[in-house]
């Protein structure tokens, strides 16, 4: 069954990113960016109540890496796309912006990055917008223009998961931040392997889009890729059977430029079966005497 919908998926994303990644939209079409709204769940909850809860199955959440630039005109349609999701399923969605020099603008100009190349490159990106949703196709990862992130998205939305991810985000100074991991299998008979990677991500971001033919000189990005805590492609871990967990630790170097409010760190699990869990967490910040 996945191998069929993955092969949908491919023959739609190619032939959707020819009509639709560079297409002319008309005026009275053209997107209205709306900033999403923090919700109550949204909110960071205490440090350790959620880090330390009884274990429990949980929901499988859906990875979005989401391949943008700057000067892409339909990008912000991608990122309008994950708002919505955001809107309908909650933290059960993790977005992450990936920018490029790929129609974008390299750092520190812009939001480029030299590890956003590396993604872009190792998954042999062909166009702008282009997500990756969980990994799909056996790890493989096929990459996927909008037109069909939704169905991608629903559909791994009903799959299980026997893994629950915790994370614990403190800074502690101007530039460092201590952040914890829990990889826990939620499942008594099951067991997951794979590496986690740790990113660091900022919202509210200021900075120049194309949009449409339209130059936007303060356009809000969210969810931008930042850095990569623990490597480009994470490390190994594995758990087998109810509350066996594994935990990590890091200490996390902040760049001046980017505001700590702003930041989250974003951990998941991957296999050669795709991502098997995600989470985001917001760092919290020093608390005041």
């Amino acid at each position: 069954m996945r191998r069929y919908l993955s092969f949908i998926i491919c023959a739609l994303s190619f032939s959707a990113a020819l009509l639709s990644s560079c297409s002319n939209i008309a005026e009275d079409e053209r997107l209205i960016y709306v900033e999403p709204a923090v919700t109550p769940d949204d909110k960071p909850e205490p440090t350790d109540s959620a880090y330390d809860a009884p274990v429990k199955v949980v929901p499988r959440s859906v990875l979005i890496e989401d391949h943008t630039g700057q000067k892409c005109p339909n990008c912000p349609e991608a990122s309008k796309l994950i708002h919505d999701f955001q809107q309908v399923y909650g933290a059960r969605v993790v977005p992450v912006a990936i920018h490029s020099d790929a129609q974008g603008i390299m750092e520190p100009e812009g939001l480029g990055t030299q590890l956003g190349n590396t993604y872009y490159r190792h998954w042999n990106v062909k166009f702008k917008p282009a997500g990756l949703i969980s990994r799909t196709d056996g790890g493989l990862g096929v990459v996927m223009d909008k037109t069909v992130w939704t169905d991608a998205l629903q559909y791994m939305l009903t799959l299980d998961t026997s893994l629950d991810i915790r994370v614990k985000a403190e800074q502690k100074s101007d530039n460092t931040a201590d952040i914890s991991v829990k990889v826990i299998c939620t499942r008594e008979e099951a067991a997951v392997s794979g590496k986690l990677q740790v990113w660091l991500t900022e919202d509210h971001i200021v900075a120049q889009q194309d949009s449409m033919g339209v130059h936007l000189a303060n356009y809000v990005h969210n969810h931008v890729l930042r850095a990569a805590v623990n490597g480009e492609w994470g490390e190994d871990v594995s758990v087998s059977g109810l509350a066996a967990q594994q935990e990590l630790h890091y200490t996390a170097t902040l760049s001046p430029a980017w505001k700590a409010e702003n930041l989250s760190v974003v951990a998941f699990v991957y296999n050669d079966q795709g991502v098997e869990q995600a989470v985001s967490k917001p760092l919290a910040l020093p608390k005041k005497d």
